[in-house]
């Protein structure tokens, strides 16, 4: 009696992927998750106009904001001046106008509120 033993070559390794594959994606995912950062970072904002809170000064129930807004000579822009507790609670707005001719201007709000505020801010500037 005879008996054949076959030899069964052993199970193959899985193949490894080369480190360049590797390199290739992390820097595919690093430029695209920069791009998305440049992104969400200039969400809301409109290209050429640049609102700035430059003080404010808390009184009672009435705040005093001194503002700058920059922007194109031949843009008219309207923006909103807000007075905001301590949950963000608008209190007081008032919308203010830079005039065409003018690229920056300089301003100064009282807003008049039900409570005492915790801050003010220049905010949502937009061409009319």
């Amino acid at each position: 009696m005879t008996t054949s033993v076959s030899k069964e070559a052993p199970p193959a390794e899985p193949r490894r992927g080369s480190r360049l594959g590797l390199v290739v994606i992390g820097v595919v995912t690093a430029v695209m998750a920069s791009g998305f950062g440049i992104l969400a970072a200039h969400t809301g904002q409109t290209p050429g106009i640049v609102p700035q809170t430059v003080a404010y000064d808390i009184t009672g129930t009435s705040v005093d904001i001194t503002y700058t807004v920059a922007k194109g000579k031949g843009d008219e822009v309207r923006c909103t001046v807000d007075a905001y507790d301590a949950d963000l609670v608008v209190l007081a707005k008032k919308e203010v106008t830079v005039p065409v001719g003018k690229s920056s201007v300089k301003g100064a709000e009282t807003l008049q509120t039900a409570r005492r505020a915790t801050g003010a801010r220049i905010r949502d500037c937009r061409k009319v």
